[in-house]
């Protein structure tokens, strides 16, 4: 087992605490307990969110908000339509009424969590999600979500 550095153990700590801040966070927003989905388990937007947020990472042509930069580790969002630029959880919530359906690409026009049409996942730290909207989420609610439709874990 490799020897790790007090830096280590304390980043390791920082990511674990942003973790959870990010999943409390959502759960005060109506979300709930996190659920464990393996990624091969999850949705094709998802993955391919995932794998575009890491590709731009490891290539550096990522990009983020400056809030990020500010008190150290905290939970980052990546929203579907835009996988290469990481936000705040406040420049997620201003973004929203302005953001995407990804499904038709017209206007989400999603002023809030509780119209229930955004989708969510968590990883680590990072929170992923995707809004549709109002006549999308209503002709297939399930489309895109685990388990839900063509484009759910390709059923």
């Amino acid at each position: 087992m490799k020897d790790r550095t007090p830096r280590d153990i304390a980043v390791g700590d920082q990511l674990r605490a942003a973790g959870a801040e990010g999943a409390r966070w959502l759960a005060a927003a109506g979300w709930g307990p996190p659920v464990t989905v393996p990624l091969q388990q999850a949705a094709p937007w998802q993955r391919e969110t995932r794998a575009r947020m890491l590709a731009a990472q490891e290539d550096r042509s990522c990009t983020w908000c400056d809030h990020l930069l500010d008190g150290g580790p905290q939970p980052v969002v990546v929203h579907a339509e835009c996988p290469t630029h990481l936000i705040c959880r406040a420049c997620s919530v201003a973004a929203r009424p302005h953001r995407p359906c990804l499904d038709c690409g017209g206007p989400a026009a999603s002023p809030s969590p509780a119209d229930g049409r955004e989708d969510v996942f968590m990883g680590a730290v990072t929170i992923y999600t995707r809004l549709r909207c109002a006549a999308c989420c209503r002709a297939d609610a399930l489309r895109g979500t685990v388990g839900g439709g063509p484009f759910g874990n390709g059923v």
